[in-house]
């Protein structure tokens, strides 16, 4: 099977738990933007198990206070895209009214409170690396 979102070294892991894993998205044009992969392969998000839903909900609390705690984002999106990976998974995008500077880059969220940005910010393995230990040292 060729799915991207299964293979767990898709970036830096945040946290897991029975049924997710919490990634840290390649593309941090949004500081801290997750994604919350199902860990076994399963497309379209209503074959999900009653299981599953509970932990993702509690897996989605759990990221959005983390990620309040390490760089308080002022809102929240959450999407579920599969748009280029059908593999279930949960965009987690946290929304900023303001420019933070954090692991020696700079973000901006332009199109604040209007949707999430189309332009894209990759930063080195290191930079991500520091970026998913300031999210797990805040890890509930």
């Amino acid at each position: 099977m060729d799915c991207a979102l299964c293979d767990p070294a898709l970036g830096p892991v945040v946290g897991e738990s029975r049924h997710w894993r919490v990634v840290l998205n390649l593309n941090q044009n949004l500081l801290g933007k997750v994604m919350i992969v199902c860990r076994r392969h399963v497309e379209p998000i209503v074959e999900l198990t009653a299981d599953e839903w509970m932990d993702l909900h509690q897996a989605v609390q759990r990221a959005s206070r983390a990620l309040i705690a390490a760089f308080r984002p002022v809102h929240f999106n959450y999407a579920f895209l599969q748009n280029q990976d059908r593999h279930a998974h949960l965009h987690v995008l946290p929304r900023y009214d303001r420019a933070l500077e954090f692991a020696g880059e700079r973000f901006e969220d332009p199109d604040h409170p209007s949707g999430a940005s189309a332009r894209t910010q990759r930063l080195s393995r290191q930079a991500l690396d520091v970026v998913a230990a300031e999210l797990r040292r805040v890890w509930p």
